[in-house]
Formats: C-alpha cells, sequence, structure tokens
C-alpha cells in the first residue's frame, strides 16, 4: 500500500482527534493516508505538538486528490494548515 511509495505531507493538526477525522475523510475518499507521530500523541500529546503537530502523509500521486477532499465545507468546520502554516 504505502509501504513502496513516496508520501508527501498534506495537512497538519494540533491535536489527534481533528487528525483522525480529516484522515477519515480521505479514506471515504479511497485515499490511504498516514498520521505521522500518531503514537506519540496518543501517549504525550504535548511532545507532539511540540514537534510540529501531526501531520498527513498521502502517496505523492494522491495530493491534489487529498488537499481537494480536506477543501469541501463539509469535510471539517475549518481548513487545516499545511506544513508551514499555510492554509490548504
Amino acid at each position: 500500500m504505502l509501504e513502496d511509495r513516496d508520501l508527501v505531507p498534506v495537512a497538519s493538526f494540533e491535536n489527534l482527534s481533528e487528525a483522525e477525522v480529516a484522515k477519515s475523510v480521505l479514506a471515504a475518499e479511497g485515499i490511504a493516508v498516514v498520521i505521522r507521530d500518531e503514537p506519540l500523541a496518543s501517549l504525550l500529546p504535548p511532545v507532539a505538538l511540540a514537534n510540529g503537530g501531526l501531520t498527513l502523509l498521502v502517496a505523492e500521486d494522491e495530493v491534489e486528490r487529498a488537499r481537494e477532499a480536506l477543501r469541501r465545507p463539509d469535510s471539517a468546520e475549518e481548513p487545516p494548515f499545511e506544513p508551514g502554516g499555510e492554509k490548504v
């Protein structure tokens, strides 16, 4: 699945619940996604936040489709932030 592919960040979140909602949105679109630092956020949320938050990673060829899915108004209350602080 994603093991053999280059992964690209598409969004980052400050807490695990927001990241999981976004992951579910992408999964519903058939996009495989990994949350970077998910185990760390489960055990030590402040450390994960200090590390830059939780980043959603998708395969390089799914980046545009993933960003489009996350932009839809019904996918989240607020658009996520891309790594680097820009809204997607």
